[in-house]
């Protein structure tokens, strides 16, 4: 990874084995010099005003970012409400209701 080797001066594809642990603290500490820091920045940026300054380019990315984690969260939402039906109905079986929400 560029921003790694850019910051670090470390090629992660050159280390035979680098644990996640250790991966994830050089990525957290990039800087915004950094080809992935920048995006990062973009993606996280909250402040009003900096949203204003941003470029066409952070504008593009960070809303790229922002629909994906949209789509996570309904797919989530979807996921959970499948998983609360069949609940329901194993409840339902098990303390002799029909799906109606009638006594057997």
């Amino acid at each position: 990874m560029q921003s790694v080797a850019a910051q670090y001066g470390v090629l992660p594809a050159a280390q035979r084995e680098l644990p996640w642990p250790e991966w994830s603290v050089l990525v957290a500490g990039l800087m915004d010099d950094t080809p992935l820091g920048r995006l990062a920045a973009a993606r996280l940026q909250r402040d009003p005003a900096a949203l204003r300054r941003m470029t066409p380019w952070q504008k593009r990315e960070r809303a790229r970012w922002r629909r994906f984690l949209a789509g996570r969260r309904l797919r989530r939402a979807d996921e959970t409400r499948r998983e609360q039906r069949t609940m329901q109905t194993a409840l339902a079986r098990m303390f002799g209701q029909r799906e109606g929400g009638k006594m057997q």
